[in-house]
């Protein structure tokens, strides 16, 4: 069985975490311990880590979704020697630089790639804002992790379904919804639903708005995540 444990969110599931804006999960399969962004603020995230009792050092990947502070801001507190860091290859050539002198292993990406068996990246999605998401293949099916979804969310869905050539058991993360109004929200979970997603949680960028319409969805369950929160995959 896989999990996956929010370590930085807006919001906290406990007393004894810290909110702060960005996003930061803990992917674990099989032995294999990815990191997946790492918030903005490394004294949120190194609280966190050290409360969910979580060692920053025994991760073996660093997979970032896009090179925004909120998702990036961290970095030297992920850093240390032995780890892989994929990132979208349109990253800065400042960030690229802080990875070769660090003398870490780095896989920019560019299209879809299976990094790790049972890990897999949707490539770079978008025109604007270059954004990657992560695909991991759990008991229950491929789950999608997002960073903050500027692609738009039901394009990295459907970009995911077909890359994994079955429908989604989850997908969790940043949904950027915080600006729609509720009749596109729901349309967005009427697609999410079309494409067979089973189950949705998001956070961060969705905005608590979009999340209160997601939840009463019929569309699929839903799960409500927050700093501290663990999905089981």
């Amino acid at each position: 069985m896989a999990r996956i444990t929010i370590i930085y969110d807006n919001r906290a599931a406990r007393g004894d975490l810290y909110p702060g804006w960005g996003f930061s999960a803990l992917v674990e399969k099989e032995g294999t311990r990815l990191l997946f962004d790492i918030g903005g603020d490394k004294i949120v995230l190194e609280h966190n880590a050290i409360t969910l009792g979580i060692d920053l050092e025994r991760t073996e990947y660093l997979f970032l979704s896009h090179e925004h502070c909120d998702h990036i801001g961290a970095l030297s507190s992920a850093l240390h020697s032995g780890l892989t860091v994929v990132y979208p290859a349109s990253f800065s050539a400042g960030f690229k630089k802080r990875i070769a002198d660090e003398k870490l292993t780095a896989v920019p990406v560019e299209g879809p790639v299976e990094f790790h068996p049972g890990f897999s990246s949707t490539g770079e999605l978008g025109r604007g804002i270059k954004e990657q998401s992560l695909i991991v293949f759990g008991e229950d099916g491929p789950a999608l992790i997002t960073g903050c979804a500027h692609p738009v969310i039901v394009e990295i869905a459907r970009v995911a379904t077909d890359l994994a050539s079955r429908p989604l058991s989850l997908v969790l993360g940043g949904f950027h919804l915080g600006s729609k109004e509720d009749s596109e929200v729901e349309a967005i979970a009427e697609s999410l639903e079309l494409l067979g997603v089973k189950r949705v949680a998001p956070c961060h960028c969705t905005g608590e708005r979009a999340m209160k319409v997601l939840s009463g969805s019929s569309s699929f369950d839903y799960i409500e995540v927050k700093a501290g929160t663990t999905v089981e995959i």
